[in-house]
């Protein structure tokens, strides 16, 4: 083989040298954070404040719930009597089908709400800036659906000392309180 193709250093051919210089010591070193974290001084008060006003809302929902499963046929007997009321028209399969999807839906709303704000709340104390929205979301969510279960059940207001005429108010009043901390919870 020719060496036209190869192509050499001047110091291809010399051998390696050991190296003789001493190794320099390993200096000491700390690790410290150049800004430390100072939390404001209400940041977990408004954690706090918002996980209670949630959990007062969750047994407000649960205790509802807990009326229309104890007393679910006069619920149904009245809701049912309110529908053929404002629908004189409707046949009885119509009423009854519209009485199951209202308390249906009312009651998967309230579900998706609590899971919603169980996930903003996660999120605040992880401290994520999302918990802010989340949180708003839920807790809007929760107003509304409390306004229209309120509206759904006036007819059955009277039944269990009132608590379906007066325990969305509650809720209402619980849901405001977290939309309002919750603007602070993050922290």
């Amino acid at each position: 083989m020719s060496d036209q193709g190869k192509h050499h250093r001047p110091n291809d051919e010399l051998p390696a040298e050991p190296d003789l210089r001493p190794k320099p010591e390993r200096p000491e070193f700390t690790v410290e954070p150049l800004r430390t974290r100072e939390e404001p001084p209400g940041s977990r008060l408004g954690y706090r404040l918002t996980l209670a006003a949630w959990v007062a809302v969750a047994i407000v929902f649960a205790g509802i719930a807990a009326v229309v499963a104890l007393r679910y046929d006069a619920v149904r007997t009245a809701l049912e009597a309110s529908v053929q009321q404002q629908d004189p028209d409707a046949s009885t399969t119509e009423v009854t089908d519209t009485v199951t999807v209202t308390l249906l839906g009312s009651g998967a709303v309230a579900a998706v709400v609590l899971v919603l704000a169980a996930g903003g709340l996660a999120l605040a104390s992880a401290r994520k800036n999302a918990s802010l929205v989340v949180l708003l979301v839920a807790g809007l969510a929760a107003i509304g659906a409390s306004i229209l279960f309120w509206s759904f059940m006036s007819e059955a207001g009277s039944i269990a000392a009132g608590v379906l005429q007066w325990g969305p108010y509650v809720a209402i009043g619980f849901a405001a309180i977290a939309v309002v901390s919750g603007c602070f919870a993050r922290g």
